[in-house]
């Protein structure tokens, strides 16, 4: 995933023609760990990840890749589905909707998060941005700004993603494993100009 990811955040960052420094500055990560993620040195933590994302105004599904798509049924087989794993954690994002080319800006993902881990924290998403998100095994602490909720397995929670956000795994012996659900309310164009 590194070397993927070194390439995407390369291609978007010359795209929109930004220097290392102009992106540093719409990103809030620093122009060494910019350059040390492009060129594939370092995977970046989940905080990084989110904070890259929200600078280029996509998802984070948009910037780990994937293959886009255009057909009215799209089948995306488990090896194919891009995966996030922060190795310090052992927190995996897997992005399980295509990325396509009408942009829906509907995001569709997996999260499996290790016994007493943490995803790190997520920074607040542009306006409208909205997830909805349901355990499917474990227990979870989402932390949405100054606010916990504790879940379970079969709870679901809907929020609007605009304040920090975290994921914990209070359990010291079972893995979370919990979907999500992600609105992109005016997502931003794959292929900007």
């Amino acid at each position: 995933m590194t070397a993927v990811l070194a390439t995407r955040f390369k291609e978007l960052r010359e795209g929109r023609r930004w220097s290392l420094r102009e992106t540093a500055d719409k990103t809030g990560v620093s122009k060494s760990m910019l350059s040390k993620i492009e060129r594939g040195l370092t995977s970046p933590t989940a905080t990084v990840l989110g904070k890259l994302a929200e600078g280029f105004g996509i998802s984070i599904s948009q910037l780990v890749g994937g293959e886009q798509s255009n057909g009215d049924v799209v089948r995306v087989p488990y090896g194919e589905q891009p995966v996030f794993r922060v190795p310090t954690t052992g927190f995996e994002r897997r992005s399980l909707s295509p990325l396509s080319i009408r942009n829906s800006g509907v995001d569709f993902v997996v999260n499996i998060l290790p016994p007493a881990q943490s995803s790190g924290t997520f920074p607040p998403h542009r306006a409208g941005v909205e997830e909805t998100l349901a355990v499917a095994s474990g227990r979870l602490r989402l932390r949405l700004g100054d606010e916990k909720y504790d879940l379970k397995a079969g709870d679901a929670i809907f929020y609007r993603a605009h304040v920090p956000h975290r994921f914990d795994n209070p359990s010291d012996t079972e893995p979370a494993v919990f979907f999500i659900v992600i609105n992109n309310a005016g997502g931003a164009d794959l292929n900007p100009r």
